[in-house]
């Protein structure tokens, strides 16, 4: 039987959320819609999304006001963790929140291909 888009994209958060170290992650629609999230009770995922769409519209309005290029990725650390964005097509941004300690390289490279896949799910018709 074929998976759904909502299956689909479940596997690709919970196959993320192995990476470790990960409190939160969550798929948001470029207006700040949740798509999927995987948070802890103390995260309200619908105001993580709403906030992380509102970072990646603000950086890109200033990358577009600099004239350099499209934004690739944003990061933002804080005494308690790291917040990750990562555009995941035209639709979509992948967002992570994790630990302070965590594997930054790791998580950007296993970001790169959720990111791909979210792309694609959310591409089929």
């Amino acid at each position: 039987m074929t998976k759904t888009k909502k299956e689909k994209l479940d596997d690709v958060i919970s196959g993320f959320m192995q990476v470790g170290q990960i409190r939160a992650c969550g798929i948001v629609s470029k207006e700040g819609l949740l798509i999927n999230a995987r948070t802890p009770p103390d995260v309200d995922a619908r105001i993580f999304s709403a906030l992380c769409s509102t970072i990646m519209g603000a950086a890109e309005a200033a990358s577009g006001q600099m004239n350099t290029g499209a934004v690739d990725e944003i990061t933002v650390r804080t005494e308690k963790g790291i917040i990750i964005l990562k555009p995941a097509g035209e639709k979509a941004i992948l967002t992570v929140l994790a630990e302070p300690e965590a594997q930054l390289g790791l998580l950007l490279v296993e970001m790169e291909t959720r990111a791909g896949q979210v792309e694609e799910i959310l591409k089929e018709m």
